[in-house]
């Protein structure tokens, strides 16, 4: 079967320029860090006073967030084939430094 026939199975690695789609999910992962802020005020929030832990549950809660939101719209980009992946991967590492911050933090907290 010759290359170019339409039957001929290809391999997501040949996909020509033309075909790979804009890169929305990649920048979507860079939104991560203010859908986690989003996250952590509204945890905060809604906890405020009724638990003894309550000052780091909101926090906790918006740096899982952050790191869910720029993963997840990574793996998608990179589903969808997107152009510049690492438009994506790039937006998944800020989004997920928040996260990294806060368990360096805990385990050097006395």
């Amino acid at each position: 079967m010759p290359p170019d026939s339409p039957q001929a199975p290809r391999s997501p690695s040949t996909v020509p320029i033309s075909a790979q789609r804009l890169p929305l999910l990649g920048l979507v992962s860079f939104l991560g860090l203010p859908i986690g802020a989003a996250a952590a005020h509204i945890a905060t929030a809604a906890n405020h006073g009724v638990t003894a832990g309550a000052s780091t549950t909101g926090v906790s809660i918006g740096v899982l967030a952050s790191a869910a939101v720029g993963l997840i719209a990574t793996v998608g980009s990179r589903v969808r084939q997107e152009r510049w992946p690492w438009l994506g991967i790039i937006g998944a590492v800020l989004s997920a430094a928040p996260l990294v911050l806060f368990l360096v933090g805990m385990m050097f907290k006395h």
